[in-house]
């Protein structure tokens, strides 16, 4: 008994001899193991060990080991008492035997039939199951370091995370750098899942953010914070600090902030000038291909422009003309009177708004009431043809309207500019989620004109009667509808410009001092397009749209010339036309940008008419001179026969007929930009366009390289083709008059041909421009470059039977070389500064003496501005003005003739002041301020069809704007 209570190793010793000279050697085996486990002497062992191999013949040997170590074993039954923890030698009788193990903390475990023979050893190895619980940890952060038991001790997890524990209560320690620890007790229950729900209190410090500009969203670690200014109560730690504002190229910055300081940040925002028009995707002005200006919207804002053309006034080696008809731009020397400013590309949102006809250019109150709805205007110098074929020319100006709606608004405006205009506008935005949204407008304007006074042209031979005075001419009515819808990678523009404006000019010889001459142009498109991106290495470019230009006019002669009563012409042009296009871009590597595209134009409507009335005597005789007769049905007999003049009469007395040249454009292109590293890139690519009117097919190649040979320089070297296509108006405008002499004679005589046989203008042109940026915000740049243009097509003859009028491409090209250099200082909290100067020398190359010009007309060779902003009382008050000053241009007549000199406009020196500002309450804006304050009366030259040759340009006018968005 006192043996079982405490065992006696020597005792246990001595029962095993027992046994084992009774021959139980299963039993002997069994106190021998234990007297070997109990004896702590070294030298007694081998005694025990000996006798134990002494036996072992005559003992079935089993070994039981468990994982873990340490079970309780059992013999066949538990009633019968542990034989010992694993691992553990027993000895049997020869037979089967049942292996029970328990270990607390672990499943019992069960081990049936196992044999135990004499002589041998049976190794019984068990693997326990543990009885687990599952504790689940989540919380309101992440990355949550997870201890049981001990806080010290090794990390169990990182939050969010499953913990396999066994039953019973257990402390979970949590800890995350810049929270407060935490613990946490949970009770586990065997084959369940328990919730750990935890909460840490982050420590704090104080986050002072400060920016050059006001009003920047701050974002710490993704999350909008506030704007800048900024003191933020913000977790400790380390911090992702992004400050960003539109217009300017978002700033990341890291911060550690210590929990219970405060930390102080300063940025400096650099503006971010995007272009669009350059390579018809966004991009940063300065890795664009090209010479690029963007006039953005606080300048539009703060100097009132009421339209694009005042706008473009003063921007570096840019001009204006306006010819009583339309306003027109011209770029580096090049505006050519009487092409309608066709040479220079206008867009609106990238789409074309130049028109089938005459591919007029839109830059006045022919585009837009207004330019509320402008967000920028980005121009590009130079040819612009491997992206948008004809008409970038010279260059191209993009009109970039406001993006996607973030807030739902209503806006309400009125004002007055120029020569007694008064405007009034109306729109509203809804934004219809993150990528989706809706804005639209719609204007009116009314000018009641103003006075003319052409004192060269009183009492002239070719104005009988006139006095010089032109009273209330000039007046005009204009609307303007535009919308715009996105959703998601869709979006879906819509515009509509009608414009009627009385002419003071003498268009067409028409009588002066009078206002019934007129033009009529309605500009309109709906387009669509779908824009998505697959990843960062492809995105494609779908769009369709439908145009429509319409065109009316009436011309009112002088009827004392012709001794009539009355005596008008009326034309008219119908044009709509479909545009699709399809435009991928890849980027296989970042180094590696393919954009490839086609293009196709359906001018399904392309018609034109011209109608004479002369009436006389109450009588009216009205006549088609445009288009010229067709003869081709006439019968073959003598001209002179009666049946072949009744034939002639008959044809020339139809009042149906009308000009109808439908045709098609298509276009390819492909460009590859290579950046081998964030110094240099290089752009390269063409683009073939294929006219059905002159059946050719056009090239048009670029090549552009743009280094940064150190941190604050930028340089770019760009050369190219482009060309300007004929328009139907130069090709097919003929026209034949009655002889007037005689009324009664039905034969006409043919004062115009058209020219079937027109040949695309081309222009060579090479460039380079530096920009040396002095600070954040102040730049200095220096432009040189060369343009050679050919093919330049002139309208030829004297409109007389002998010598019909007619479009020709000469064979005298013009050269073109200049420079520019413009120091600027960027628009920050309200201050801008800009001044410029552009030299631009354009001359005729004479081919042998054979066509003898003069001076290259209407190109002004030099040209500088001076333009700033400053907020007198914040934003509720800026001042803003601008300074022009041009030299003289040459007049039409570039031929040589003793009789008609080439004579040179006036130099011009224009000042502009604008006051302007808005209050927060209402959303109220405003603007007062006069254009030419010093009035300043200058002229332009206008094309051969005008009666006036330089026509007056605006002098002293004044400008006031009142807009609301509530």
């Amino acid at each position: 008994m006192s043996n079982r209570l405490v065992p006696n190793r020597n005792v246990i010793f001595n029962i095993a001899r027992t046994y084992e000279a009774l021959q139980e050697y299963p039993d002997a085996f069994r106190y021998y193991v234990q007297a070997l486990e109990l004896e702590p002497n070294a030298a007694r062992r081998p005694a025990i060990e000996e006798a134990l191999a002494r036996i072992r013949p005559n003992v079935a040997v089993i070994n039981v080991t468990t994982d873990p170590p340490g079970a309780t074993v059992y013999i066949n039954r538990r009633d019968l008492g542990g034989r010992g923890n694993t691992p553990r030698l027993l000895g049997f009788q020869p037979g089967k035997h049942k292996i029970i193990v328990d270990l607390e903390g672990y499943e019992p475990a069960e081990v049936e039939n196992v044999e135990a023979k004499i002589g041998e050893q049976t190794n019984v190895a068990v693997k326990l199951k543990r009885i687990v619980g599952t504790v689940r940890v989540v919380g309101e952060t992440t990355g949550t370091a997870v201890r049981v038991n001990d806080a010290s001790g090794p990390v169990a997890c990182t939050a969010p995370c499953d913990l396999t524990l066994p039953p019973g209560r257990h402390r979970l320690y949590l800890a995350q750098e810049g929270y407060q620890p935490s613990e946490q007790d949970v009770n586990v229950a065997a084959g369940t899942t328990v919730p750990a729900r935890y909460r840490l209190n982050p420590l704090t410090g104080s986050l002072v953010v400060n920016a050059d500009e006001r009003d920047a969203l701050v974002e710490v670690d993704g999350k909008p914070m506030g704007f800048t200014p900024a003191v933020l109560n913000v977790q400790s730690g380390k911090r992702r600090v992004r400050v960003s504002l539109r217009g300017f190229r978002p700033v990341e910055q890291a911060a550690d902030v210590v929990a219970g300081q405060q930390t102080r940040i300063d940025i400096s925002l650099r503006q971010l000038e995007e272009v669009e028009a350059a390579s018809r995707s966004t991009e940063a002005v300065e890795d664009a291909p090209g010479s690029v200006t963007i006039i953005p919207g606080q300048e539009i804002r703060a100097m009132g422009y009421p339209t694009v053309a005042e706008a473009l006034r003063g921007t570096r080696g840019v001009f204006t003309t306006y010819d009583g008809a339309y306003t027109f731009g011209g770029v580096r020397g090049i505006n050519l009177p009487g092409d309608f400013g066709n040479r220079m590309l206008t867009l609106l949102n990238g789409h074309s708004m130049n028109d089938n006809w005459v591919n007029l250019s839109y830059f006045d109150y022919l585009a837009r009431t207004d330019l509320e709805d402008v967000e920028r205007i980005e121009v590009v110098r130079g040819p612009g043809s491997v992206l948008y074929g004809t008409g970038a020319f010279s260059g191209v100006v993009n009109v970039v309207t406001k993006g996607r709606p973030t807030a739902t608004s209503v806006g309400l405006g009125v004002g007055t500019a120029e020569n007694s205009l008064i405007r009034g506008r109306g729109s509203f935005q809804l934004p219809l989620g993150r990528d989706s949204g809706v804005w639209m407008s719609v204007g009116a304007a009314r000018s009641l004109g103003r006075d003319y006074y052409f004192g060269d042209y009183r009492n002239d031979p070719s104005t009988p009667g006139f006095d010089g005075y032109a009273r209330d001419t000039d007046r005009f009515n204009v609307g303007t509808f535009q919308g715009r819808l996105w959703l998601k990678s869709l979006s879906v523009q819509a515009y509509l410009n009608s414009r009627w404006k009385t002419l003071p000019n003498g268009v067409a010889k028409t009588q002066l001092g009078v206002d019934n001459t007129y033009y009529r142009d309605t500009r309109g498109f709906i387009e669509a397009s779908l824009s998505p991106r697959f990843g960062d290495k492809l995105a494609t470019l779908t769009r369709a749209s439908l145009n429509v230009y319409n065109f009316r006019d009436t011309l009112w002669q002088d009827p004392t010339v012709w001794s009539v009563q009355e005596y008008y012409d009326e034309e008219e042009f119908n044009g709509m036309w479909l545009l699709a296009e399809q435009r991928v871009e890849f980027s296989p590597i970042p180094q590696l940008k393919i954009t490839a595209g086609a293009e196709a134009q359906l001018h399904f409507q392309a018609t034109q008419r011209g109608q004479e009335t002369v009436c006389l005597d109450g009588n009216c005789d009205k006549f088609v001179y445009l288009p010229l007769p067709d003869l081709s049905n006439l019968p073959d007999a003598d001209p002179s026969s009666d049946e072949y003049q009744e034939a002639l009469t008959t044809e020339l007395s139809r009042l149906d007929r009308e000009d109808e040249r439908p045709y098609q454009i298509f276009a390819g292109y492909a460009l590859v930009d290579i950046t081998p590293s964030e110094r240099l890139r290089i752009s390269a690519g063409s683009r073939f366009d294929y006219y059905s009117t002159f059946g050719e097919i056009v090239p048009s190649p670029r090549v552009a390289i743009i280094a940064k040979p150190y941190e604050q320089g930028n340089l770019k070297i760009t050369g190219g083709r482009a060309f300007r296509a004929p328009s139907i108006q130069e090709m097919f405008y003929g026209y034949a008059y009655k002889n007037r002499e005689n009324l009664e004679q039905g034969y006409t005589e043919i004062y115009k041909t058209i020219a079937e046989n027109l040949k695309p203008e081309q222009v060579w042109s090479g460039e380079i421009e530096f920009t040396h940026r002095l600070s954040s915000t102040v730049s200095l740049l220096g432009a040189g470059y060369v343009n050679h243009l050919a093919d330049l097509i002139f309208q030829q003859g004297t409109q007389t039977p002998e010598d019909k009028t007619r479009y020709e491409n000469t064979n005298v090209p013009i050269l073109v070389v200049g420079g520019e250099v413009e120091l600027r200082r960027e628009w920050r909290q309200g201050w801008m500064a800009a001044a410029s100067y552009s030299y631009a020398k354009a001359q005729y190359l004479e081919d042998s003496g054979v066509n003898q010009l003069r001076k290259v007309p209407n190109s002004p060779e030099h040209m500088g501005s001076a333009r700033g902003a400053v907020p007198l009382f914040g934003k509720a008050v800026v001042l803003a003005s601008r300074l022009t000053v041009e030299g003289p241009r040459y007049d039409r007549n570039v031929k040589e003739d003793p009789l008609v000199p080439q004579t040179k406009t006036e130099p011009a020196v224009i000042w502009d002041i604008v006051l302007s500002g808005q209050v927060d309450v209402g959303g109220l804006r405003y603007n007062v301020g006069v254009y030419n304050v010093g009035d300043w009366r200058w002229t332009a030259p206008t094309a051969a069809q005008y009666t006036i040759a330089k026509f007056p340009q605006n002098g002293r006018t004044f400008l006031a704007s009142l807009n609301m968005s509530l």
